[in-house]
């Protein structure tokens, strides 16, 4: 097989500076990036200029999916769109990679899974904890044994850069689902991926809030006659804020694709409208009896992820950034730890991770490490969050789909 024409829909930052660089960049010699598709003209251009190359644009997902002469795509729009995006990619024939959410609902879900079927191309999940090598450290620490059976797991996120979803399009749940759905499921797979297959998540409660990025919580007084916001780049308080958060990249967003689109990245997080959280825990039973939590903090200081694991035989502890993992027997004082050597790439050296597992199952046909199915299982996790968390009540997933249906018999990596 010779170099792999790839297309990307959505040339926002995960498409352009992550994927696009990645193929233009070290997979060079293996991939051909062949066009580029955005609804924004403006930024499909200054997309095409950020790589340097001279690749077809085209305005529409359909055009470009329709192309004869693509190997893959990967799906990097809005999330909203994904469903769509990859039932078009699939049915013209194309493997594809899609960042998470598979879709924002669990019967869009189950409609990409259908597709993929049918297509019989790879269908690889955007799920680059699984990837992490604190992540993978876990997994392997759980398939040795050495926790006996978990009976409980907690994810704990804080996220400093996480405040600036409620300047963009993340706020919005009719793009996102929901941050549940849109952050939360990249925390509820990896929850799912430790419990292992032999489980799977059977209710959720949740609790959230904007508990800071409101109006009434600016972090600066307000000066006689002089409004703050709208936005970060001409708010008069900019230099005041600590939260200022203006724009930077200019080829890709700028005041010319705003004008196409109205789209501004830096809107004011405390003056936005918005109807998601900034805050919030949710609570998952399995069917086993296995209970979960995943926390996640937006308006703090520090980033950083960690899982606790318990287990009937051992507690473990994994820490993203600070690259540890350790675990400790019962009725023993033993510890033993791991210190993870440094990695290269985005997200802790799981991005390139990530894409060269793409480009593998690809010319291997092997399973991809996170499939349609492990994305379905955490949209549905997160659409029952949010669901919990609107009617302030604990939500069965079997009111959402049904957990044993044929469509979800597949063998799991």
């Amino acid at each position: 097989m010779g170099k792999l024409r790839i297309g990307i829909i959505g040339t926002g930052g995960r498409g352009i500076h992550c994927f696009g660089k990645s193929f233009v960049g070290p997979h060079a010699n293996e991939v051909e990036v062949a066009a580029l598709a955005d609804t924004n003209p403006v930024r499909a251009q200054g997309a095409r200029t950020e790589l340097g190359i001279a690749c077809d644009l085209h305005d529409s997902a359909a055009e470009l999916a329709s192309r004869k002469d693509l190997d893959a795509i990967v799906i990097a729009s809005v999330d909203c769109h994904h469903e769509e995006h990859a039932i078009l990619a699939l049915e013209s024939g194309k493997h594809v990679y899609i960042e998470k959410p598979l879709a924002t609902t669990v019967e869009g879900c189950l409609r990409v899974i259908e597709a993929a079927r049918r297509a019989d191309k790879t269908l690889s999940m955007g799920f680059n904890l699984r990837h992490d090598p604190v992540v993978h450290k876990l997994r392997e620490l759980v398939g040795q044994g050495v926790f006996g059976t978990i009976f409980s797991l907690q994810a704990i996120e804080h996220y400093n850069g996480g405040r600036t979803y409620h300047s963009r399009w993340n706020r919005f749940k009719s793009q996102t689902g929901g941050l549940w759905i849109h952050k939360g499921s990249h925390d509820f797979d990896v929850i799912n991926y430790l419990m292992g297959p032999q489980t799977r998540p059977a209710r959720v409660a949740c609790f959230a809030s904007v508990s800071v990025f409101r109006p009434d919580r600016l972090p600066f007084p307000l000066r006689d006659g002089v409004p703050a916001g709208p936005r970060c780049s001409v708010c008069p308080y900019a230099k005041e804020c600590p939260d200022a958060a203006p724009a930077t990249d200019t080829l890709l967003f700028n005041d010319q694709t705003a004008a196409v689109d109205g789209y501004h990245r830096d809107e004011c997080m405390y003056l936005s409208d918005k109807d998601t959280h900034d805050q919030g825990i949710a609570i998952v039973e399995y069917a086993n009896g296995a209970t979960a939590s995943h926390s996640e903090y937006f308006a703090t200081p520090i980033t950083n992820r960690r899982y606790l694991i318990e287990g009937t035989a051992a507690h473990g502890e994994g820490d993203l950034h600070g690259s540890a993992v350790h675990w400790q027997p019962r009725w023993s004082t033993d510890r033993i730890d791991y210190q993870i050597g440094p990695r290269k790439g985005g997200h802790g050296g799981s991005d390139p991770s990530i894409i060269q597992a793409f480009l593998d199952s690809i010319r291997t046909g092997r399973q991809p490490r996170a499939t349609a199915i492990d994305g379905l299982w955490s949209v549905a996790v997160g659409v029952a969050a949010e669901l919990s968390r609107a009617e302030r009540r604990v939500v069965e997933l079997s009111e959402l789909f049904d957990p044993n249906c044929d469509l979800l018999r597949e063998p799991r990596p």
